[in-house]
């Protein structure tokens, strides 16, 4: 599978989860098509939550993109800058439809620096980039600097370093790295005893579901894919726009 396919799903799922956070499936298909019907249709419900995992896929392949980019860039400053301008036209997309800061692209830029700390430092002395590099994880993670706060750049450092891995092995790690990063919801479960059928979906959507997305990157298979002009901005032009355009939607529904 090549990047440019990755790509592509990543934007679909993507688009996805943001479209069904604004029109939630189960409620859209019984206001089209079961108007009269004086309740929720169980099956939708049980639809929406099966399709909830597509949402899930995204994240995973953008973060492995960044850990493959910049193991491939040519100029390291030029793709920083373009993550930097782009998180920032996104922010108030961003927060127009979810309501806070911090959105996956500033995640990404945090993750490519952390990146660049950790080969600086290795080079400087040989385990000083692994300490900064963690250093910066769990910065992230106590200051919830962006979406997915330290996990995320967890995450990127992964990809990075287990590329040559093979894929039984990367497989074992992920079983056991994802749901471990959701440690936090797992103990929420568990300690407030919230043993119903929402706490259960969710802690399964957050700690299994990205895992459909790490899948996706093991049928990597080094290539480019097509081109075309422009197709570098592609991601970059896609996000906030559809950010924008969803929380437009989303405040005329809500009359504000």
């Amino acid at each position: 599978m090549s990047f440019f396919a990755l790509k592509i799903i990543a934007l679909l799922s993507m688009l996805w989860d943001h479209v069904t956070y604004v029109w939630p499936l189960a409620l859209t298909v019984e206001v089209l098509f079961f108007p009269d019907a004086a309740e929720t249709i169980p099956a939708l419900l049980v639809l929406q939550r099966a399709t909830d995992y597509i949402g899930r896929i995204a994240a995973p392949i953008f973060l492995f993109s960044i850990a493959n980019g910049y193991r491939h860039t040519r100029n390291f400053k030029k793709y920083a800058l373009r993550l930097l301008v782009f998180a920032c036209l996104a922010e108030y997309p961003y927060y127009l439809l979810f309501g806070f800061h911090g959105n996956i692209m500033f995640t990404l830029l945090l993750g490519l620096l952390t990146l660049r700390l950790m080969d600086w430092g290795n080079g400087k002395r040989d385990g000083l980039g692994y300490v900064l590099a963690a250093g910066m994880v769990i910065t992230a993670e106590h200051f919830a600097l962006a979406e997915g706060k330290g996990r995320y750049l967890l995450f990127i450092l992964v990809f990075y370093l287990t590329e040559q891995w093979p894929v039984r092995k990367k497989a074992l790690l992920w079983l056991f790295l994802m749901p471990l990063s959701r440690y936090r919801l797992a103990w929420m479960l568990f300690s407030e005893q919230l043993f119903t059928w929402r706490w259960l979906h969710m802690l399964c959507i957050n700690a299994v579901g990205p895992l459909l997305g790490v899948a996706f990157t093991f049928f990597y298979n080094g290539k480019k894919g097509p081109t075309f002009p422009g197709d570098k901005y592609l991601w970059y032009v896609f996000y906030p726009a559809h950010l924008l355009a969803l929380g437009l939607a989303q405040k005329a529904l809500l009359g504000m």
